[in-house]
């Protein structure tokens, strides 16, 4: 072999050997490079991925016993079951479930504090009671729907009431004022009259109660002549039974249940459109992942039987889980609907 040969040879050799062990050196760090960021990222993404851990709170505003405090153990009872960690209910009642509400809202953002709120807690509490120290929009995360429902309006049959109008013909020329019973000062079932004296001029007196039974037992007795409730199993018997007579309801279509009843718009009164309505949510900050995966499954919890039965029976109904952004505008739209209503009849219980 000639010396041009072996030089030639020589570099062909260097020409070949310099890529392969840069390649070598490039998958070495590629390697070490995905091995570091999987260091970094495990912590959160393996905590996020292995919830729950540990037992989960679920709290409740309302007393053992009661449609909430019911659902929200149905809702846990499928959770311990479909993620394999218990789910216990903290009832904790008062205040229109605001006092359970801010715990909540000051709880640590893990997943591992949940709360089943409504309206009242979400929606007006804040406004009546501003000690209450929190701001639903800023201070919780939304995880899905539970149940929403319209409300009715129903009177003593014995009145001649049969429709907003002649109500409202038989208030004013009534020698004392109707009586309206609510569920407690600012409640929506309260500021839902607010609205309608506010635009007929008309003025009844108000008789605030701390639940529905106490409500209707002093409608049976003649002392309580309107009320505003949802399409209850504490109301509808005695609308069957002729006891009393339902007047108006506040969805946007007349419902299923009672298809004759005119909804207030019908009347004239489309301000008065509102609805119950039930929600899960966490404290502000709760990670995504963990939300996504309870939305999941709480939309699996509100398929069963016994959840189905148990929204009929309070007059509501569940349409799915919907998603978070959904609930977050619903949160939104009611505690600045109802801030305003507050504040225009200056509304207040508390500091």
């Amino acid at each position: 072999m000639s010396r041009k040969e072996a030089d030639m040879k020589r570099m062909d050799v260097s020409d070949r050997a310099v890529p392969a062990a840069m390649r070598r050196r490039g998958v070495a760090l590629a390697v070490a490079g995905a091995l570091a960021c999987a260091h970094v990222m495990q912590p959160v993404s393996a905590a996020d991925q292995a919830y729950p851990e540990k037992p989960v709170r679920l709290v409740v505003g309302f007393a053992t016993g009661t449609p909430p405090e019911i659902m929200a153990r149905l809702i846990a009872n499928h959770f311990t079951k479909a993620m394999g960690q218990a789910f216990y209910v903290d009832a904790r009642p008062g205040a229109g479930s605001t006092i359970a509400t801010a715990a909540v809202a000051r709880s640590r953002p893990d997943g591992y504090t949940l709360m089943l709120g409504v309206a009242s807690g979400l929606g007006t509490g804040p406004h009546v009671i501003p000690s209450a120290g929190y701001d639903p929009r800023r201070d919780l995360d939304p995880i899905g729907f539970v149940q929403r429902g319209p409300y009715y309006i129903s009177v003593r049959s014995e009145l001649p009431i049969h429709d907003l109008k002649s109500m409202l013909a038989y208030q004013k020329s009534a020698a004392t004022p109707l009586v309206f019973g609510s569920l407690g000062i600012g409640s929506v079932h309260h500021l839902i009259w607010e609205l309608l004296m506010a635009k007929s001029g008309a003025q009844f007196t108000h008789l605030p109660f701390g639940g529905t039974p106490q409500m209707v037992n002093e409608a049976l007795a003649g002392r309580v002549d309107l009320m505003l409730e949802t399409a209850s199993s504490l109301t509808v018997p005695y609308v069957k039974a002729g006891k009393f007579r339902y007047i108006a309801m506040t969805g946007e279509a007349r419902g299923a249940k009672f298809p004759d009843v005119p909804t207030a718009r019908e009347q004239g009164f489309p301000e008065l459109e509102s609805q119950s309505w039930w929600v899960l949510v966490a404290p502000k900050g709760t990670p995504e992942t963990i939300v996504g995966k309870l939305n999941a499954e709480l939309a699996k919890a509100l398929q069963s039987p016994d959840a189905q039965q148990l929204l009929d029976s309070v007059g509501g109904a569940s349409s799915g889980a919907g998603t978070p952004r959904e609930v977050r505008a619903l949160i939104r739209t009611e505690y600045e609907r109802w801030g305003d209503v507050i504040t225009k009849a200056n509304i207040k219980v508390g500091g």
